[in-house]
């Protein structure tokens, strides 16, 4: 593969959560010695998305300006030990000494706020993290449409003169600072965003000063943090250059982020159409080539972009190191390694996000992702995948990764390793997720969920698209070497050899506690092959699976983690999730499929 396998947390500073607590109690504790100037300095990484000075431009994002800093110094401190939920809040914070996080408060409590003090933490702030609460709760899905209905910021360049005044190689039209070499763009209203108008600006973000001169350099514009403050056209620029790159070589295995875009991107919402990047023997390929770990890229969507590269290529990145947050994407994308309709390589967090593409490759392919060892949470595809080899309809190589609460709705087609939502899962783990298209593969390990399972586990999921191949074709697995529990499978299952209706081959693997419909996938056996441990496994009528209750599937879960969603993304089940109205399966009324409750959409999307 192209892409390094190092899974790196985020740095991403998000969501402060104000809620109303006692703050007045915190204020009167006097042991807090923050040093305002060192926490300014720790801080860049929450610019991203509370703005840098703590007054965030979003509302998906609390205000934590002006905040009582024994407030704040608490509520780090319980990000940090895992005691407040928020996975991605908490891996911002992983590692911060009890100084670095007294001088984080102390630098945004220094800062002028809505109302400073006490008083932010009803009223205006309550109201944004409320905003805030109801979108993650969601799924995060009506976080793009907020952010399309604030009004646009910022002073964007309206004459039409092609002359350049300054001399910095970016015509008068598109320039935000038509008389200055030294800017090409503006941040009008001080939240620390530079505000970009054109696919021209953005695009001046690594072409700045090429046949002119300017004194802003490369690596400063590549560490800026930016925001799209309104729609626009990308067909203007005719074949787009990616913003950050995989070096000198076109490797990324080489370089890792090194070359990458190590500021963050806020689309506010807006859309980028017809973009545009043919860019065939480069690895690293997409709006941003490569983003640097810790950055944020989010709230953005691409239609009907076009993109090709050689490896880690997609639409919104290429080869990601840092977060994808509420990203959607739809057109195609081609390559041949770590090739994806969102993302092509995922060593980061990909969260919220969906893409609509058509996805072609050699291997590691995939409807959102091509190849991860990273996170994915809340996210799904519903574009066609083909590949030779590990293409699925979400993820094509899942490596020490975990797919959360997402599904893909795909058609999937290839030779080996084909899996509607993931094609080859390795030491890996998958839960709370389904896929409905259908699958198909020439030779060995097709699968209606996952074409190879190796030392992984599958749990609470479903495959509701048919599938056929050659040998070892399974309703929910092709090859089986790690564990498949809780699944339901009533799809239509087809192969020469080693075909079976949970698992075609089961390679000293472990299937449990999973139903089938043996009169719909045409195959009376849970496996295909008798090796392993084979448990608790029942073929029903599809009147009986239809009729299930709790008492069938969930009775059957040992444990929380097992019954609820991980509704926030922490990684853990807390008291507050495991509640009746968060059980993973819905099982609706009698005649209903189950159907997984965590998926973004919920019921809807699985009852059309």
């Amino acid at each position: 593969m192209q892409f390094e396998r190092t899974v790196f947390l985020s740095q991403l500073g998000v969501a402060l959560t104000a809620i109303s607590l006692a703050v007045s109690a915190f204020a009167q504790n006097s042991t807090f010695t923050g040093e305002a100037e060192r926490g300014r300095q720790l801080a860049p990484n929450c610019a991203a998305c509370h703005g840098a000075d703590g007054n965030s431009p979003s509302p998906a994002f609390p205000i934590i300006a002006g905040q009582h800093e024994a407030y704040l110094f608490s509520a780090l401190v319980e990000y940090r030990d895992r005691t407040r939920d928020n996975a991605i809040m908490s891996a911002a914070v992983v590692g911060k000494s009890d100084q670095d996080l007294r001088d984080l408060a102390a630098w945004f409590a220094s800062r002028k706020g809505l109302g400073n003090g006490a008083a932010s933490v009803g009223g205006q702030v309550a109201a944004a993290t409320t905003v805030s609460g109801a979108l993650l709760a969601e799924g995060g899905s009506d976080v793009l449409a907020v952010a399309a209905t604030l009004p646009d910021v910022g002073r964007c360049p309206t004459g039409e003169a092609i002359t350049d005044r300054d001399g910095d190689g970016l015509p008068d039209r598109f320039d935000g600072a038509p008389d200055n070499p030294d800017e090409f763009v503006l941040d009008t209203n001080d939240d620390g965003r530079y505000e970009v108008c054109s696919i021209e600006q953005l695009q001046a973000i690594l072409t700045l000063g090429d046949g002119g001169e300017t004194g802003l350099s490369l690596s400063q514009r590549m560490a800026r943090d930016y925001e799209l403050v309104r729609d626009i056209d990308a067909s203007t620029v005719k074949n787009f250059v990616p913003i950050g790159n995989c070096g000198p070589t076109g490797n990324c295995m080489n370089d890792l982020d090194k070359y990458g875009f190590k500021g963050s991107f806020d689309g506010r919402g807006h859309v980028i159409s017809n973009l545009h990047i043919d860019a065939p023997e480069v690895g690293g390929v997409g709006l941003f080539g490569v983003v640097s770990k810790g950055k944020v890229v989010s709230n953005i969507e691409l239609r009907n972009a076009q993109t090709s590269g050689r490896a880690g290529t997609g639409t919104v990145v290429g080869s990601n190191f840092g977060t994808v947050y509420n990203c959607h994407a739809t057109g195609s994308v081609d390559g041949m390694f770590a090739i994806g309709g969102l993302v092509g390589a995922n060593a980061g967090n990909i969260s919220y996000s969906h893409a609509d593409v058509k996805v072609n490759g050699q291997m590691a392919v995939g409807g959102l992702v091509g190849d991860q060892n990273a996170t994915m949470f809340a996210s799904y595809a519903t574009g066609d995948v083909s590949a030779g080899r590990g293409a699925g309809g979400l993820v094509g190589l899942n490596t020490r990764g975990r797919v959360v609460s997402s599904y893909a709705t795909g058609n999937v087609s290839g030779g080996k390793d084909i899996g509607g939502l993931v094609g080859l899962n390795t030491d890996a783990l998958l839960e709370n997720s389904f896929a409905s298209g259908d699958v198909s593969g020439t030779e060995i390990n097709a699968g209606a969920l996952v074409g190879f399972n190796s030392n992984s586990r599958i749990r609470n999921a479903y495959a509701a698209g048919t599938v056929s191949g050659a040998t070892a074709v399974g309703g929910i697995a092709g090859n089986n070497n790690g564990s498949v529990e809780q699944t339901w499978i009533a799809s239509r299952v087809a192969g020469s050899q080693e075909v079976g209706s949970v698992v075609g081959k089961n390679a000293d693997g472990a299937v449990r506690a999973n139903y089938f419909v043996a009169a719909l996938t045409g195959v009376d056996n849970v496996s295909g092959t008798d090796e392993g441990v084979l448990e608790n496994n029942q073929d029903i009528s599809l009147t009986e699976l239809q009729s299930l209750r709790s008492a069938a599937l969930l009775t059957r879960a040992g444990n929380a983690e097992q019954r609820y969603c991980d509704k926030d993304g922490s990684g853990d089940i807390e008291a507050s999730e495991q509640v009746i109205g968060n059980l993973i399966w819905i099982f609706g009324k009698s005649g209903d499929m189950p159907a997984i409750s965590c998926v973004p959409g919920g019921i809807a999307v699985q009852r059309r």
